[in-house]
């Protein structure tokens, strides 16, 4: 997605065959993440799932200033700080993105498209047991 983005240039028309290729790349890519959660992440937490944190923290301030059960009332004291953070390092890497964008156009994807190589790379020298190979 990064390499057709940045070939087409930004000021493409966004209704362009190239555009359109990219965006669904984005959403391809974004498949992927999920389905690897699924599937070779046992047991670790979904990584995309802003829209449930947000409504999770939502229906835990509901539950709070609403409920009248006092075990729901802790239970959701103690999920909405965890939520909490999630939401908030959420919106600041938006923030950080936005900025860096706005300063170096689509070329603000080349660092973190780095690290995500890098880290399949390093993938592929573990083993299954969890030792370097």
């Amino acid at each position: 997605m990064l390499l057709v983005s940045v070939t087409a240039s930004a000021e493409r028309d966004p209704d362009a065959r190239i555009m359109i290729t990219a965006g669904m790349l984005g959403v391809a890519a974004m498949a992927v993440q999920n389905a690897l959660v699924q599937t070779s992440l046992r047991g670790a937490p979904p990584t995309a799932v802003m829209t449930s944190n947000i409504t999770r923290f939502a229906m835990d301030i509901g539950a709070v200033v609403f409920s009248r059960d006092p075990r729901d009332v802790a239970a959701a004291r103690n999920r909405a700080p965890h939520t909490w953070s999630a939401i908030v390092g959420f919106a600041v890497g938006c923030g950080v993105g936005a900025a860096c964008k706005a300063a170096v156009g689509l070329l603000s994807l080349m660092p973190p498209a780095a690290a995500a190589l890098i880290a399949f790379a390093l993938g592929f020298s573990i083993q299954h047991d969890g030792s370097a190979g």
